[in-house]
C-alpha cells in the first residue's frame, strides 16, 4: 500500500532526528569519557553505557527498526528519573544553574516521542486517490 506524503516525509524526519539527537548524544558521551570536564559530574561508566545505548537508538531510528518503542519507553523513564532529578538538584544547588546537558536530553527525547506519535497517526489515516 502507498504511504501518505505526510507518513514519508515524517520517517525521513524521525532518521534525521534519531541520527542527530542520539549521534550527537553518542558523541558526547565519548567526548565526556576522555574529557569529564565537558559533563556534568558522572562516572567514566556511565558514559561509556550511553555511548553504546546512544549508538544503538541511532541506528534504530535510522533504519526503522520494528520493536524500538518498548526498549525507547525505558530508556526514556531512566532518562526522566536521571536527567529530571540532574535538573532538580541543578536548580537547588547553591548558585542555582541551568543543567543544560539534561534539558537537551528530555527536550530530545520529547521531541522523539512526538513524531513517533505523528507518524503512527499518517500511518493510521487512509490514503488519498487522486486521479
Amino acid at each position: 500500500s502507498a504511504e501518505s506524503n505526510a507518513s514519508v516525509w515524517l520517517n525521513r524526519l524521525m532518521v534525521l532526528v534519531g541520527v542527530f539527537f542520539f549521534g550527537g548524544a553518542a558523541v558526547f558521551h565519548g567526548l565526556a569519557f576522555f574529557f569529564p570536564s565537558i559533563s556534568e559530574p558522572q562516572p567514566p561508566w556511565m558514559h561509556l553505557t550511553f555511548f553504546a545505548v546512544n549508538l544503538f537508538f541511532a541506528f534504530a531510528f535510522s533504519f526503522k527498526l520494528p520493536r524500538v518503542g518498548w526498549p525507547f519507553l525505558l530508556l526514556t523513564i531512566q532518562q526522566l528519573w536521571q536527567h529530571g532529578g540532574d535538573i532538580v538538584r541543578a536548580l537547588q544547588a547553591s548558585p542555582p544553574h541551568l543543567d543544560a546537558q539534561s534539558v537537551f536530553a528530555l527536550f530530545g527525547l520529547g521531541l522523539v516521542w512526538l513524531l513517533l506519535w505523528a507518524r503512527a497517526r499518517a500511518q493510521t489515516q487512509p490514503v488519498s486517490q487522486s486521479a
